[in-house]
Formats: structure tokens, C-alpha cells, sequence
């Protein structure tokens, strides 16, 4: 008999398609895998997983590394967010938050210069944060 495999579906969440770390692009929810995290950590919000595509991120993210996000609508400045621009272009980048607006910024600042958007813009376009990275999965 082989043995069978069970998981606690409230743990596993799917990886929802590609976050470009660079120029924004459509966001597309296409699954392409789930990913498994801690109850304990499930049990603290919301999660998606996408899979990170273009360089600017690079050192620090790498095209196919898969993130974990929790779903929140802020974060603190200097954080790493999912970030949709214009309703639904969706990029992955460190925010700087001020008092008239944010800057999101990839940390290959040579090929991708950072991006300031005013208070205006963030109304306006929209500039809405969906959620804070917090984890970094890599394979090999």
C-alpha cells in the first residue's frame, strides 16, 4: 500500500502567476503551484505567492524566486510590497513613504530608477499596496 500524503489546505496558498520587479505589468492571476507555510503563520492573515520576474530587485530578489505575501493595504516605509499601479499593473519594490507622496524603488536602481508618485497619483491613478513581502523562496 503506498502511503498517502495529507495536507491542511488552510496552510497551502496558490502561486498566483508572475510580479514583474521592474516595469509594471498587468497583474494576472494564473496558478502555477501552491506553496506551503507554518499554521501558526497561515493563522495571522491572508496569503498569495507570486513568482518574480525581470531584475530589478537584483541583488536582493532573482527572476523565479517565489515570494509570500500577506494581504494588507499598508506597509511600513523602507518595506517591500506588492504594489498595483493604475488599477491593475502590478511590481514588487521597497517603498519610501513622505509626506507628499511614495517612491517605490527596485534596488537595481542603474537599470530601473526609482518612481515617485504624489498623493495626487496615488488617488488618482490608483497607487494601491496589496500586500507586504514577507518571505523568500528559492530553489534550485
Amino acid at each position: 500500500m503506498k502511503p498517502y500524503i495529507f495536507y491542511n489546505l488552510s496552510n497551502l496558498f496558490p502561486i498566483l502567476g508572475y510580479i514583474m520587479a521592474g516595469t509594471p505589468i498587468s497583474a494576472i492571476e494564473d496558478v502555477l503551484g501552491y506553496e506551503e507555510i507554518s499554521l501558526e503563520l497561515a493563522s495571522t492573515g491572508s496569503f498569495f505567492c507570486l513568482k518574480v520576474k525581470e531584475s530589478s530587485m537584483e541583488p536582493r530578489l532573482f527572476e523565479d524566486d517565489i515570494i509570500i505575501v500577506k494581504q494588507q493595504p499598508d506597509v511600513e516605509s523602507g518595506e517591500i510590497a506588492v504594489v498595483l499601479v493604475n488599477g491593475d499593473e502590478a511590481t514588487i519594490k521597497q517603498i519610501k513613504k513622505a509626506d507628499n507622496g511614495i517612491t517605490l524603488i527596485g534596488y537595481n536602481v542603474a537599470v530601473y530608477p526609482p518612481t515617485f508618485y504624489s498623493n495626487e497619483d496615488i488617488i488618482n491613478l490608483p497607487v494601491t499596496i496589496i500586500g507586504k513581502v514577507i518571505e523568500l523562496r528559492r530553489y534550485f
